[in-house]
């Protein structure tokens, strides 16, 4: 079993792999099914978000901290939001 560790956090590469590849299935249907940018922007909105939440939980070497349970929480809805923010930008440049 791959993983990639850091001082605070331990991620198993074997999970990560497939967490992304059923998020890249998730965004491959969203697209298939609509066609709009902007949509597809803010569908994927909570999909990242739940993505990100449960990799950063799972690897979390420390439990205790709630200093990094809401930094990750902030990072997670950050990147959700930027996620939204650039099919916007998208469909603002009619992509």
């Amino acid at each position: 079993m791959a993983s990639f560790t850091t001082s605070s956090y331990r991620f198993d590469l074997t999970r990560l792999s497939v967490a992304l590849l059923i998020l890249g299935l998730i965004f491959i249907t969203a697209r298939l099914s609509i066609g709009d940018s902007l949509t597809i922007g803010y569908v994927m909105v909570i999909p990242v978000y739940v993505f990100l939440s449960a990799i950063l939980e799972d690897a979390r070497l420390v439990k205790h901290s709630r200093v990094h349970a809401w930094a990750e929480t902030l990072a997670a809805l950050s990147a959700a939001a930027a996620c939204g923010y650039t099919g916007y930008q998208l469909w603002i440049s009619g992509y």
